[in-house]
């Protein structure tokens, strides 16, 4: 048994749910979607300190050795993050945890569009049919959806079109600089780096800025009488589990094959969802059940489409 790979995977699990319930906590202690921006901007300057702690403390983390130019070269991959990150806030924030995450859980489909239009990448039939049930299961989800707002709809594919993006980046930057990078690590942080930065300016153009000394007092009256719920304390953790549980998450994958990975991040989803809903009191009712189910169901035999045969191939030699 590998301990480490469990320790992993149950560090993965905990802080993707806790990052959820302290993320939605913070959002309704600062008033719901008012200041998502504003909230996912400090998250992104919480996870970029304790990045940059790392590589200034002893011996915790080699800082990478690049250029001007490199550094520039990981900016575009920052974009899209910022922008994943972003969405997937105000999402969370706008309408329920639970559905938001099961629209999340159809990035796969937005992953095959922009792959196959933009970077060229050809995606098997058995995939493209996997989508069906993805897109089928949202959309069943959605029409019972208590707390549906179109606004998070949006905001959650908003964050789905980004990731698909910076997932082909992030492979187009390790292709080319990711030896002068050195660690996943410090890729990760780059990104977090420049996520933080291209992500300010958006606080201003939504107006919020405009707002910002509403913000300042609902973080100076954090834990006096009147307030609402430990606004600075679930902010900042959720910062910190955001960072962590996406760095945890790599560090897993280097010790799974990619089936299993997929059937960990399937599970993880399917945890998120129903223990979000648990903690806020969110219906899941018989149809976002249903949907939900159908989604992810869709979502893992996406993950797992291609390598199905090769796996019935490797049973019928085994038989023979």
């Amino acid at each position: 048994m590998d301990i480490a790979l469990l320790v992993y995977l149950a560090l993965w699990y905990l802080g993707n749910y806790y990052y959820n319930i302290y993320n939605k906590t913070a959002a309704m202690a600062s008033g719901g979607a008012e200041f998502a921006f504003t909230n996912a901007f400090v998250q992104l300057v919480v996870g970029s300190i304790y990045a940059i702690f790392l590589w200034a403390a002893p011996d915790a983390r080699t800082p990478p050795k690049l250029t001007f130019a490199q550094v520039l070269a990981v900016a575009p991959l920052g974009l899209w993050a910022a922008m994943a990150h972003a969405g997937a806030v105000y999402a969370m924030t706008a309408g329920a945890v639970s559905f938001g995450q099961i629209v999340k859980a159809g990035e796969p489909v937005f992953a095959v569009v922009v792959g196959f239009v933009f970077y060229s990448q050809k995606v098997s039939l058995a995939k493209i049919l996997c989508l069906i049930p993805v897109i089928g299961g949202i959309a069943i989800a959605s029409a019972k959806e208590l707390d549906f707002t179109m606004m998070s709809l949006l905001a959650a594919s908003t964050a789905n079109v980004a990731s698909a993006f910076r997932g082909s980046e992030n492979k187009k930057v390790m292709a080319t600089i990711g030896s002068a990078i050195g660690s996943v690590g410090n890729a990760y942080a780059l990104t977090t780096i420049w996520a933080t930065v291209l992500l300010f300016p958006v606080i201003f153009i939504s107006g919020e800025f405009s707002k910002f000394d509403q913000w300042l007092a609902i973080w100076k009256a954090d834990g006096t009488k009147g307030s609402v719920g430990n606004f600075r304390y679930n902010i900042i953790m959720s910062g910190l589990t955001f960072y962590l549980y996406n760095e945890v998450s790599t560090m897993a994958l280097k010790s799974l094959s990619g089936v299993s990975h997929s059937v960990a991040n399937t599970a993880k989803r399917a945890v998120v969802i129903v223990g979000s809903a648990i903690a806020f009191g969110e219906d899941m009712g018989f149809a976002k059940s249903l949907g939900c189910s159908i989604a992810i169901g869709g979502t893992f035999l996406y993950a797992v489409a291609d390598d199905i045969p090769k796996m019935l191939g490797m049973t019928k030699g085994k038989t023979a």
